[in-house]
């Protein structure tokens, strides 16, 4: 069985348009599904009790304890922003501190599903909850 030069080409072309295609869809979905969590947005002042990275299926995820909710720290795009500096926002936020944590998302206890934290501002404000 021999194939022709065009043949072939036309193959591979066809191929990478496939490959194209598929990468457009797994994107697309995710920065349609993040860009519906970027709609719920949440404000809180919590004191941070604990930080950790856990191990998940995906890869890891950066965790947040806090005073009044548990939190992540992820990457991010969508129609609501861009965010590929989670490790950086992670590292800064300190063990001890009060902070005023803007969020987006749900938090769903039964699938270990958390808000994730967009931006953290120092305050003097009184926290909820407390630690331990």
């Amino acid at each position: 069985m021999s194939h022709s030069y065009k043949e072939t080409s036309e193959l591979g072309k066809g191929f990478v348009l496939f490959l194209i295609i598929v990468l457009i869809g797994i994107f697309g979905l995710r920065a349609c599904a993040t860009s519906v969590a970027q709609s719920t947005t949440y404000a809180e002042v919590v004191t941070i009790c604990g930080k950790e990275p856990v191990q998940t299926e995906h890869g890891h995820e950066y965790r947040v304890y806090t005073s009044g909710d548990t939190y992540v720290v992820e990457d991010y795009y969508g129609a609501g922003g861009v965010r590929t500096n989670s490790a950086d926002v992670y590292g800064r936020i300190q063990v001890g501190k009060t902070y005023l944590v803007r969020s987006f998302g749900i938090r769903s206890s039964t699938f270990s599903v958390f808000r994730n934290i967009e931006t953290v501002t120092d305050t003097t404000q009184k926290p909820t909850g407390t630690c331990g």
